[in-house]
């Protein structure tokens, strides 16, 4: 299958990549799945501000890139507050300098948050358009390895 991606939607693409992984992990390995929603965080303040125009750090601390978002739009205090949250799980998390892993429960609180945010930049017309053309993509990759994979045999029983 082939898909076109304009380069404004790469990073909501990837975003919702990591959603998804977020989504499929947060029981079994909820390090993994708060890691993704800081990662999906990440993405899509990065995608607003390419596709705004905006130079942005390089860095991967979400409270320095919601600097970078606040320097041009406002953000409601909820979704900061979600930011400051998600925040905690980027490096802390993975160079073990967090106290505890997250729980599941962590984990689903994050991916919530995620969406939230997520769903916060979706409302902001001028990259409302890259967010809906990465979804669509999104969901045509996954329908189509769900239909590539779906006549495999994952079953214990060896056929006779």
């Amino acid at each position: 299958m082939n898909v076109y991606l304009s380069k404004n939607a790469e990073l909501f693409y990837k975003a919702l990549e990591d959603t998804w992984v977020a989504e499929q992990s947060w029981f079994t390995s909820p390090n993994i799945a708060a890691w993704s929603c800081t990662q999906a965080v990440e993405k899509t303040m990065k995608g607003y501000l390419r596709c705004v125009n905006v130079d942005y750090s390089h860095s991967h601390q979400l409270v320095s890139l919601m600097e970078d978002v606040v320097s041009v739009m406002e953000l409601t205090p909820e979704t900061k507050k979600y930011v400051l949250y998600l925040d905690e799980f980027g490096s802390n998390l993975r160079y073990k300098s967090m106290a505890t892993d997250p729980t599941p429960e962590d984990a689903r609180i994050a991916i919530a948050r995620t969406k939230h945010i997520i769903n916060e930049f979706n409302k902001i017309t001028v990259i409302s358009s890259f967010m809906n053309e990465a979804k669509e993509v999104h969901s045509k990759i996954l329908k189509s390895s769900y239909e590539r994979y779906s006549e495999v045999d994952i079953s214990n029983d060896r056929p006779e």
